[in-house]
């Protein structure tokens, strides 16, 4: 394929994968909106935590030492060079780390099953039960498909967005549609587990098929390079680090509410970690995306585009999650309250606190794409190590007094630690101007976001004297055309706006 012939298709695969990717969020996010308050009352509130705690807790252990992130790395760089054959060195050496990671994962999860009655003294008798039988069919699927781990890395740095994002958005709907069907045939917590283990085996193999037919990636576990093995090593301790560690609160979270508080408190932060989880999800959909786009200009030493593309970007992000957070702000108890009731209310609170450093640090993500391509992952990975820790230990004296409320607050500082130090990072490794960033975007979207919570909160408000989901929808198209006008006025560029009208005539012809 010519190289023009290749960025034209690069070009329309991001398009389209960008597209399916926030489509499959939508899904998703109204997915869980409608089954996960359904699916509770099914499964009842401590299977719930249950469930939640058991992913939580195995997914600790779950360390791929950043060979995930390795891979899309290494073979979008070895592609950006035009060098096949390391690619293939690259996938087969990886893969050979993987399957000694997993020996060796494998080993600690039976050692710390062993000690599950020990770490969770708060648990009844009964819940430790199904705790450990969730465990071993978790754990059992994490085992297998650990090794496959380097599967959507591959495909994303041969630019193969569509059928990568379509894999994402078809593993969803599948477990959907199995959970639901487990549950309506009276499987309950186990059938839940089983659904969802049962789609991720299937979009494993489909994957396989996909990079089979679209890639000329092959496996060759004999294949022995010193030098490479080396680079890849010292470029996957620093990503494992930085991966574990910033995720690392969330993940931990749940944990510690089991250890020193309650099933209750887990069950409270679960719609907390859900709806942050989705709001991580449409901040990076596009993120990884740019991988083989940034390599390229590392590669062409066009390094000074990084910042036009990070701007960029970024407006497109924050114009969408400011819309989310701004929302969110507004109605996001009446939401709370009809979607998962009365006494998940503090779970509104505690999401809230976790959105608003999510706000601002993954609207830079360009930013730490490019620190990934460049291998400058040392500094990242030291300050993502210290917000955890700060993170542990805040989560312990609050997450006792305070429960999910304290615990998301200690998240949320952890985040802010990791942001203000990130910015300086980026500014030195990637000679970033970090200011000119915050006034082309936060600078843009600021007045409309103001204005939007304060129209809202102080005049219309009063306006919907009826509550439940038909007060919620009259609310939430409300602060949707409100946005939407504030945006459009004070906070769209021409380009931004011609781009938008091209998309609607187009889509109208």
């Amino acid at each position: 394929m010519l190289k023009s012939e290749r960025m034209s298709n690069a070009k329309k695969q991001l398009k389209i994968g960008a597209l399916i990717s926030y489509f499959s969020i939508f899904f998703g996010a109204i997915t869980a909106l409608i089954y996960t308050p359904w699916m509770e009352r099914q499964i009842g509130q401590s299977n719930y935590a249950l469930y939640n705690l058991a992913f939580s807790f195995i997914s600790l252990f779950l360390v791929d030492f950043g060979l995930g992130t390795a891979t899309s790395r290494y073979v979008a760089k070895f592609r950006a060079e035009g060098n096949e054959d390391q690619v293939n060195a690259a996938v087969s050496l990886i893969t050979k780390l993987y399957l000694i990671i997993d020996a060796v994962i494998f080993t600690v999860l039976l050692i710390m099953y062993g000690l599950i009655g020990t770490i969770y003294h708060g648990l009844t008798v009964d819940e430790i039960t199904i705790f450990k039988r969730l465990y071993l069919m978790i754990a059992s699927f994490s085992i297998f498909s650990f090794p496959f781990t380097s599967l959507s890395g591959i495909l994303l740095a041969y630019e193969e967005f569509i059928p990568l994002k379509l894999c994402d958005f078809g593993q969803k709907m599948v477990s959907v549609l199995l959970i639901i069907w487990m549950l309506m045939h009276g499987f309950g917590v186990i059938g839940l587990v089983g659904a969802t283990i049962g789609s991720g085996l299937l979009f494993i193999f489909i994957r396989w098929v996909i990079i089979r037919k679209k890639t000329n990636v092959r496996l060759h576990l004999t294949i022995r390079d010193p030098q490479l093995m080396k680079s890849l090593l010292g470029f996957s301790v620093w990503t494992a680090i930085m991966s574990l560690a910033s995720r690392a609160s969330f993940t931990l979270a749940p944990t510690i509410l089991g250890i020193v508080s309650d099933s209750t408190q887990i069950a409270i932060f679960s719609p907390a970690n859900v709806l942050e989880g989705y709001f991580y999800l449409l901040a990076s959909a596009v993120n990884g995306l740019f991988l083989a786009r940034i390599s390229n200009y590392i590669a062409a030493n066009e390094e000074h585009r990084i910042q036009t593309l990070m701007i960029k970007i970024g407006r497109y992000q924050l114009a969408v999650m400011g819309l989310i957070f701004i929302g969110f702000a507004c109605v996001g108890q009446d939401f709370m309250r009809v979607w998962m009731g009365e006494r998940y209310i503090q779970s509104a609170f505690a999401a809230f606190l976790i959105f608003i450093p999510d706000l601002l640090l993954f609207t830079q993500q360009i930013a730490n794409t490019a620190i990934i391509a460049k291998n400058k992952l040392r500094p990242a990975a030291m300050i993502s190590v210290i917000s955890a820790l700060v993170c542990i230990l805040l989560s312990l004296p609050l997450s006792h007094h305070y429960g999910a409320i304290g615990a998301c607050f200690a998240i949320a500082t952890s985040y802010m630690i990791s942001f203000l130090y990130m910015n300086h990072v980026y500014t030195k490794e990637l000679h970033l101007n970090i200011p000119l960033f915050f006034q082309k975007c936060y600078g843009s979207f600021l007045l409309p976001d103001l204005l939007t919570y304060t129209l809202y909160a102080f005049l219309l408000k009063r306006w919907i004297p009826f509550g439940g989901w038909k007060g919620l929808a009259v609310k939430v198209i409300l602060i949707f055309i409100l946005y939407s006008a504030m945006l459009w006025k004070l906070g769209l560029n021409a380009e931004e706006k011609n781009y938008i009208r091209k998309f609607f005539i187009h889509k109208g012809a």
